[in-house]
């Protein structure tokens, strides 16, 4: 397990990276030289397994002998003193299904028949209504049907129309001789007077047979899978769900994977934390390590890299943060202070403002 360096060996590192990399060389163990603040991160995510019991009616499809896997389930008498052991990890989910002893029964379907059941769709008529007569769509039986005798089939001779022939607008004049006058060159061109035709579905009977039983007024019963049988018991579920929680940590640069992390693995709410955590570090974890109801098994993780920060005035435009490395050494990496930032900020701004001046002097 790693071990947390010293203030003195952070600071000799330090050191060595102001001389490298900016040329500086001071002691920063000296008074004044250097404020030095532990920020070590941590990192920690649990997986538990919640174990929830539910019991009920159950039902299947068909008699007992195409159900044997149902009976071939535990049983049980008292469910909540079953014993189920929990998967081994939990972050799986695990369900285990039971049969209560002395309630597995096969009854006959209450809904069917043998099987079969009227068809819902005709009413176990085997057919459905049917219009046996179609409206012309061209005329619509109306006066358009025919200019003489209007579908009628009496001629109007003695009340004979004076004028234009009537006609939908944006129709041909009429070419068709009425089917039940005869005179010509006045029906509807669709239905030459008739203003209806024969249903070519029913063909004029009022009634077609019923697409769904196929006239056979019954249809399979899909509840019973056409057995008119079906498999009763009194069961139960007991259902693993895995839950995972995660302490949330910030940002920082990807190079701290490369550092020597103190790791830890707690399997039971009774472990005492581990030894390199810190009582600020402790209490940041309470609330993600208390019990949850119905846990049944966990798996915590618990990672921490001791990481110091570092500022000095040798190098104010620059904070320095360090940690171990797996190798044995210290790494040292720089970001901008935010007094650095800030500067650069309104140097931006002063930029873009100055920009901005030339833009509208030229324009003017």
């Amino acid at each position: 397990m790693a071990t947390r360096p010293s203030d003195e060996e952070i600071l000799q590192a330090v050191e060595r990276q102001l001389a490298d990399r900016c040329g500086i060389t001071t002691r920063l163990a000296d008074p004044g030289a250097a404020s030095l603040t532990w920020e070590s991160v941590l990192e920690c995510e649990i997986h538990r397994s919640i174990e929830e019991r539910e019991e009920g009616t159950r039902k299947a499809k068909g008699p007992l002998s195409r159900n044997r896997r149902i009976a071939e389930r535990a049983t049980y008498t008292d469910l909540y003193a079953y014993p189920v052991e929990p998967p081994a990890d939990p972050s799986q989910r695990q369900v285990v299904h039971l049969v209560r002893e002395g309630t597995l029964d096969e009854v006959p379907c209450e809904d069917c028949e043998g099987g079969r059941k009227d068809c819902d769709t005709c009413a176990g008529r085997g057919r459905v209504d049917c219009p046996d007569w179609i409206v012309c769509e061209v005329c619509r039986g109306g006066p358009d049907t025919c200019w003489e005798c209007d579908g009628t089939g009496t001629p109007r001779t003695s009340r004979a129309r004076k004028g234009t022939r009537p006609r939908r607008e944006g129709t041909r004049e009429r070419a068709a001789e009425c089917k039940r006058c005869h005179a010509a060159d006045v029906a509807c061109p669709k239905c030459s007077g008739d203003w209806r035709w024969e249903c070519s579905t029913c063909h004029g009977k009022g009634y077609r047979r019923c697409e769904k039983c196929n006239g056979d007024k019954r249809v399979r019963h899909e509840a019973c899978d056409a057995t008119g049988r079906l498999t009763v018991w009194t069961g139960a579920t007991i259902t693993h769900e895995p839950h995972h929680d995660a302490l949330p940590v910030k940002r920082y640069p990807g190079r701290l994977k490369t550092g020597d992390w103190c790791r830890a693995t707690l399997t039971s709410p009774h472990e005492d934390l581990p030894d390199f955590l810190e009582d600020i570090h402790a209490k940041r974890l309470a609330l993600l390590l208390e019990t949850r109801d119905h846990e049944v098994r966990r798996h915590v993780s618990v990672r921490l890299l001791p990481l110091a920060k570092v500022e000095t005035p040798a190098d104010p435009d620059h904070v320095y943060y360090a940690f171990p490395l797996l190798s044995g050494g210290i790494e040292v990496i720089d970001r901008f202070s935010r007094q650095r930032k800030t500067a650069l900020l309104w140097a931006a701004a002063a930029v873009v403002a100055l920009a901005i001046t030339i833009t509208l002097t030229v324009l003017r």
